[in-house]
């Protein structure tokens, strides 16, 4: 073997251990705990569970009041369809 080709193995050695090496050390890091999310079922966004509303939501509910759209009533009474 020539000392040209005993140079390259030993290149070829080192960087496979060092990728190694690296590659092991990235995958046992701690990864954060994921984000608990939630999809709204009328908007269908996903939003964070710590906004306890979806934003589309809390805008209508911001431009209607917390109760909802009021509804108007005509004073009429029904008796349950006797006439």
């Amino acid at each position: 073997m020539s000392c040209a080709h005993v140079g390259r193995v030993v290149t070829a050695a080192v960087l496979a251990t060092a990728g190694a090496a690296l590659v092991l050390g990235l995958l046992s890091r701690r990864r954060p705990a994921p984000v608990p999310l939630v999809r709204c079922p009328i908007h269908g966004i996903a939003y964070d569970t710590e906004l306890e509303i979806c934003p589309e939501c809390a805008k209508t509910q911001a431009a209607t009041g917390p109760a909802g759209p009021e509804t108007h009533h005509l004073g009429i009474e029904t008796t349950g369809g006797a006439r």
